[in-house]
C-alpha cells in the first residue's frame, strides 16, 4: 500500500503530486501514466513477460479494458506484444526499452525518496516503521492466500 501510494504520488523529482490519478515522470518532456498504467508497467516488469489475460488477473481488471490499457502501452512505446513462442495463438507483453528505462529512473527516484524520508526518522522510530509495514506485509500475504483459496 505505501509504495503503491507514494508512486502514485510523488514526482521523479520528489516532490508530491496534487493528483495520485495521473504520475509524471522527468525525462524527454513528461511522461503522465494513469494508475493502472502504472501498476500494469509494474506487474510487467515484475513477470518480465505476461498474456494480456494474466495481466488482467494480477491487475483484477476485466480482460477487454486491459487488453485497451495494454493498447494505450503500446502506443506510447512502453511496451511491446509479440507472439507467445510456445504457442503462435497467443501473445506476450514485454516492457520496450523505453518502458524499462522509465521504470528504472522511477524506482531509483522513489529509493531516493525513501532515503530521504527515512533519515530524517531516528534509529528507534526506523525500526518501530520497518515493523509495522512487515506486519501490514504478513497480513496482505494472509489475505492473498485466503482469497486463492476461496477461488478468486
Amino acid at each position: 500500500w505505501h509504495h503503491e501510494r507514494l508512486a502514485g504520488g510523488i514526482t521523479e523529482n520528489g516532490k508530491i503530486a496534487h493528483s495520485f490519478g495521473d504520475m509524471s515522470i522527468a525525462g524527454k518532456g513528461k511522461v503522465k501514466l494513469t494508475f493502472n498504467q502504472y501498476q500494469a508497467l509494474m506487474v510487467v516488469r515484475e513477470l518480465s513477460e505476461c498474456s494480456v489475460s494474466e495481466l488482467a488477473d494480477k491487475l483484477r481488471l476485466a480482460q477487454s479494458t486491459t487488453s485497451q490499457l495494454v493498447d494505450r502501452l503500446v502506443r506510447r512505446g512502453f511496451v511491446g506484444r509479440q507472439i507467445f513462442r510456445d504457442d503462435r495463438r497467443r501473445m506476450v507483453v514485454t516492457l520496450s526499452k523505453f518502458g524499462k528505462d522509465m521504470m528504472e529512473r522511477r524506482k531509483q527516484s522513489l529509493l531516493q525518496l525513501y532515503e530521504r524520508i527515512l533519515c530524517t526518522l531516528d534509529e528507534s522510530d526506523q525500526e518501530m516503521l520497518e515493523d509495522a509495514f512487515n506486519k501490514f506485509y504478513q497480513v496482505t500475504l494472509k489475505l492473498e492466500q485466503k482469497a486463492e483459496q476461496r477461488g478468486g
